[in-house]
């Protein structure tokens, strides 16, 4: 008897039908499709089910999409984009300002200022023409001064100044000023001498 079982090996009660299965097609066994839908008065061991094709999901175009909106919010959002409707910031570093120090510039850089017999080498006094010598002996040749003329000595400015600096192959320009604000030490304590004087 379980000779008998073995020899008698019973099929799956239930067989899912593929569409590559030649028994997905209509066959002369299986004459109707539909009959094996009809309420039947005696059971059968076999029920035929055909497997559903499946539809394209739509799911990779909506995750493309939600990542594409995604993305351009957050762009508009860390650019201060949407700052001017109450969303994001305008600056997006948190960094204190700091201050960068400069030096203060010279205002008399370029300029060589003769006030009488006194000589200003870019707003410093030096000692007459042994100072100023020592100033451009060693300037590039071809570097161009402003020479500005207040109140100077006219010999002392064109016999002794101007042929220095050309000797050394300084370009000049002379410019006649009122006052350029510069004063000589000497100038200070003469001015405290008369003073002095005067109030004895």
């Amino acid at each position: 008897m379980a000779n008998d079982y073995h020899d008698e090996h019973l099929d799956s009660p239930l067989v899912v039908h593929k569409v590559t299965d030649a028994s997905y097609h209509e066959t002369e066994n299986n004459v109707d499709v539909n009959a094996t839908h009809i309420e039947e008065e005696t059971a059968t061991l076999e029920r035929h089910r055909f497997k559903k094709e499946k539809k394209s999901s739509k799911w990779p175009i909506i995750l493309t999409f939600l990542v594409v909106v995604i993305a351009v919010f957050c762009y508009l959002y860390f650019s201060g984009s949407l700052a001017g409707i109450g969303l994001g910031t305008a600056q997006t570093t948190t960094e204190p300002e700091t201050q960068a120090y400069t030096l203060p510039e010279n205002p008399y850089e370029g300029i060589i200022t003769v006030k009488g017999t006194y000589i200003f080498f870019e707003g410093e006094e030096v000692d007459g023409i042994e100072g100023l010598e020592s100033e451009v002996r060693y300037l590039d040749s071809g570097a161009s001064f402003v020479i500005q003329d207040e109140d100077a000595d006219s010999t002392f400015l064109y016999e002794e100044v101007l042929p220095l600096l050309q000797q050394y192959g300084i370009q000049t320009e002379v410019r006649y000023v009122v006052s350029s604000g510069l004063t000589s030490r000497y100038e200070t304590t003469s001015g405290a001498a008369q003073s002095t004087s005067q109030a004895q």
